[in-house]
């Protein structure tokens, strides 16, 4: 917990109070069985669930957060290169944000439930990746005008600016070589790359 109290401390917007339910918050995530919910985490914690809604209210800076926590692993000398990728979650319910049709890999079909973008920072020299970002994939309300990589491209641009200077790539899966995820990258200064290997056109 030192380092998420030191990390938490550098963040000039996070005033004791919410450092002190962060704290709490994380610390209880990492032993909590079962579901991630309101009235399981007042079960293991010192605080009530009517704390926990009003806490989960308060805006909080993720990005900012986990940048400063790799603060110390991006010292070293490493080739380093950005990662995204979209991962399916099943999720029924009329009143659940986001719900809609997204594709599920395990299945190779499209289903209903909700989608998570995810970005990393890969590690190249030891093969590891470390997680910076996630957003949840909106439903899209005017497919006509708008995509679903036109959501990653707005996932991926505004937090471009967390990764470490002299990245280049951006490593992703078939399905991301649009013309129009590239333009995005090419943006950015970066190179595109996927299994079929780098596009710097």
């Amino acid at each position: 917990m030192l380092l998420i109290d030191t990390v938490l401390k550098k963040m000039s917007t996070v005033l004791k109070p919410q450092r002190t339910f962060l704290i709490v918050v994380l610390t209880t995530l990492m032993y909590l069985p079962g579901k991630a919910n309101f009235r399981n985490l007042s079960r293991y914690s010192g605080l009530h669930e009517k704390t926990y809604s009003r806490g989960f209210r308060r805006p909080f800076n993720f990005v900012e957060f986990n940048r400063l926590s790799l603060a110390e692993t991006l010292t070293h000398n490493s080739t380093f290169a950005v990662a995204i990728d979209a991962t399916f979650i099943p999720k029924s319910g009329p009143c659940t944000y986001g719900l809609n049709s997204f594709y599920k890999g395990a299945q190779g079909r499209a289903e209903k439930g909700l989608e998570i973008s995810t970005l990393a920072l890969v590690d190249i020299d030891d093969n590891t990746a470390y997680h910076l970002s996630s957003r949840q994939t909106p439903k899209l309300d005017s497919p006509k005008k708008e995509t679903r990589v036109d959501d990653y491209l707005k996932h991926l641009q505004p937090d471009s600016p967390a990764f470490p200077a002299g990245i280049r790539y951006v490593l992703a899966d078939v399905y991301y070589s649009k013309t129009k995820f590239i333009n995005g990258v090419r943006k950015l200064d970066w190179l595109f790359g996927n299994c079929r290997g780098i596009n710097s056109v």
